[in-house]
């Protein structure tokens, strides 16, 4: 139950950030500048918060940005990475996401969220265009270890604080996420603990999602 109110809300909330599914004029809310290949966390506002708290999803379960890139723009991919014993992020999977072909997209503009479903079962990812009546292209992650799944660990969330230029074909962490048995938690943040994941060493597990923009198509 707790998955699907997750997932139409993500929906109805990323519906929102763009205008209001319909319209194209500029960034409505203001995260992105017109004009600019950003990425930057969504701005949500207080109707948007009360949702989400009314629904009994915290902060740490809907992470989500706006983005813009332009019209050359031709495949978004995530991917998911799980921290190894040496401290090195292994691929999860081989990516997800939306590809466009040789025609530019129906719009530059989008958002992405990543709703944590609950009960171990990993983040799903969601992409919405600007445009979109529907819930746009979802993709769900595997779940979570069982040790992991079965609670009662200090949970750690680290996300994008800031804009961040899009560059083509060059990856942005989205978020980091760590469990571990004590007790003790530090201030996480995407870009520079996934540049550096040591503070995440003796943690029992430790992942990672980010995307790519590329100008040109998958291989």
């Amino acid at each position: 139950m707790k998955k699907r109110i997750v997932l139409m809300l993500a929906g109805l909330l990323l519906c929102s950030a763009l205008a209001g599914c319909g319209q194209t004029d500029a960034n409505s809310s203001g995260a992105v500048p017109a004009g600019e290949m950003q990425l930057a966390p969504m701005q949500l506002s207080d109707e948007q918060y009360s949702v989400l708290s009314l629904a009994d999803i915290g902060v740490r379960e809907f992470i989500a940005y706006e983005y813009q890139t332009d019209e050359n723009l031709r495949c978004i991919t995530t991917i998911r990475y799980i921290l190894n014993d040496a401290l090195e992020w292994e691929p999860a999977d081989s990516g997800s996401g939306r590809t466009y072909g040789d025609a530019p997209p129906p719009s530059p503009i989008g958002t992405i969220a990543l709703t944590d479903k609950g009960g171990g079962q990993g983040f799903t990812h969601v992409l919405r265009e600007r445009g979109e009546s529907s819930t746009g292209y979802t993709s769900s992650a595997p779940g979570l270890p069982e040790e992991v799944a079965a609670g009662g660990l200090a949970v750690g969330v680290g996300v994008q604080q800031e804009a961040v230029p899009i560059v083509y074909d060059e990856e942005i962490p989205l978020l980091v996420r760590t469990f571990r048995d004590k007790s003790e938690l530090y201030v996480y943040d995407a870009a520079r603990d996934f540049a550096d994941p040591s503070r995440f060493e003796g943690d029992l597990f430790t992942e990672a999602y980010t995307v790519t923009f590329s100008d040109t198509l998958p291989e």
